[in-house]
């Protein structure tokens, strides 16, 4: 735990940092189609946005992490007061790395109502993925960096439990809401051009006329076209990279719950 302390804070003041780097990178493409301004708005800070969520880990951190140990910061061993503080530490910079993560995602989520949108080639709507890859992928890393509390050869699940409470719905949030408008226009899209075809299909001759079955087929592929087309900004790469990076933490904690186990087995052998 006292590991975990010293590590938890240093890693969340450096994800920040990088974080804000690739959004700026990726708000850059974004605004290179030129009808976007997205780079002033990532780079502002959220001054009072990141106060409250501060002091909201603040709270977060006495009621569920620290239990009675504040109350009694001063009589208890130096180490209970250092994984005290460790603890404030760790949540109210989780909460002000949250508030940041937040409003990126919002300033994401807004300018996706501005650019262009074309379902068969969403390669410009990239970014809008890659911005919650980030996300997915600190949160990811902050996971299997808390394992190390159980390098003590006790793994207990409750430790756990009051960060994926938090970090979990963040992470979904974080990763859907910045493409949500892109899917709500594509989906829309695609749904506008299969009424098109629907109706134009509706009135097409059905006899065994040449030119008549030449544009009744063309009118069939392309809704078979469009039926196929995707309504999120998403490409194989990225949702092997979001798969492969949710089931990261899982694996670490067997593996420390493994260890745990092989090394009570030696000792009590």
């Amino acid at each position: 735990m006292v590991l975990l302390v010293i590590l938890m804070p240093t890693y969340i003041a450096v994800a920040s940092i990088y974080g804000l780097r690739r959004s700026s990178e990726l708000a850059a493409i974004i605004d290179s189609t030129g009808t976007t301004n997205l780079s002033t708005t990532v780079t502002q800070f959220p001054l009072r946005l990141t106060l409250v969520m501060g002091f909201i880990g603040f709270l977060y951190a006495v009621i569920f992490n620290i239990h009675g140990n504040i109350l009694n910061f001063f009589t208890v061993d130096a180490i209970e007061r250092a994984i005290s503080l460790g603890q404030l530490a760790i949540w109210i910079l989780l909460g002000c790395l949250l508030a940041i993560r937040g409003r990126i995602a919002i300033a994401f989520r807004r300018v996706s109502e501005q650019v262009t949108v074309d379902i068969f080639e969403p390669s410009n709507l990239k970014p809008f993925a890659q911005i919650g890859l980030i996300d997915v992928l600190t949160i990811t890393a902050g996971l299997v960096l808390s394992s190390v509390q159980s390098l003590d050869f006790s793994f207990r699940l409750d430790n756990y439990s009051k960060a994926i409470i938090i970090v979990v719905p963040a992470m979904l949030y974080l990763s859907i809401y910045p493409m949500w408008g892109i899917h709500k226009r594509m989906k829309l899209m695609r749904q506008q051009q299969l009424d098109e075809l629907n109706a134009l299909i509706l009135t097409t001759p059905k006899d065994l006329d040449i030119a008549h079955l030449n544009q009744l087929e063309i009118l069939l592929q392309r809704r078979e076209r469009v039926s196929s087309a995707a309504t999120w900004p998403i490409d194989l790469a990225i949702l092997q990279r979001f798969m492969f990076y949710i089931i990261i933490p899982p694996l670490a904690w067997v593996g420390a719950a493994l260890v745990e186990s092989a090394i009570d087995g030696f000792i009590q052998g």
